[in-house]
């Protein structure tokens, strides 16, 4: 079976610099990378943090449990770490994803946040590469997220 290639198409707005740093994104049915998606994804942490508190607490906590949380490891460890270590091995894989997985949170202009998002960035990506599973990655982030949005939010 031959191995499909895949393009990178910049669709985005935004400083070259930004677009250089963040190529992940999001696999089309041609075999075409959009990086749209985690640029997007940027504004959309620090829209969360400002809107969190106009939300029915639960309602937060339910999508941060089984939205949010699986979401962002599906496509993290599941996409983006896998095929960055198939491509560059397990060790540069699992660092260039943790680089730009916390390079995201920056929009947040949040220092806890930034370093937990490395923390945790890499430690996820490193219970993936060991357990082959997004299983318990996704459970670990998802009530992670419920721990720093609603029980003990990461104020800085």
């Amino acid at each position: 079976m031959e191995r499909p290639s895949f393009t990178l198409k910049d669709d985005t707005s935004g400083s070259a610099l930004s677009r250089r740093l963040c190529f992940t994104g999001v696999l089309d049915g041609k075999g075409v990378i959009h990086s749209s998606f985690p640029l997007c994804l940027a504004g959309k942490f620090q829209t969360f943090y400002v809107n969190k508190a106009q939300l029915d607490v639960r309602l937060i906590g339910l999508l941060l449990l089984f939205i949010m949380g699986p979401a962002e490891e599906i496509y993290w460890r599941g996409f983006v770490q896998r095929s960055l270590s198939e491509r560059l091995g397990a060790a540069k894989g699992l660092l260039l994803t943790t680089a730009v997985y916390t390079f995201i949170h920056v929009s947040v202009f949040n220092s806890i946040l930034l370093v937990a998002a490395a923390v945790c960035g890499f430690f996820w990506g490193w219970l993936y590469q060991r357990e082959q599973s997004l299983i318990p990655v996704i459970v670990s982030h998802s009530i992670w997220d419920v721990l720093v949005f609603i029980l003990f939010p990461l104020n800085a």
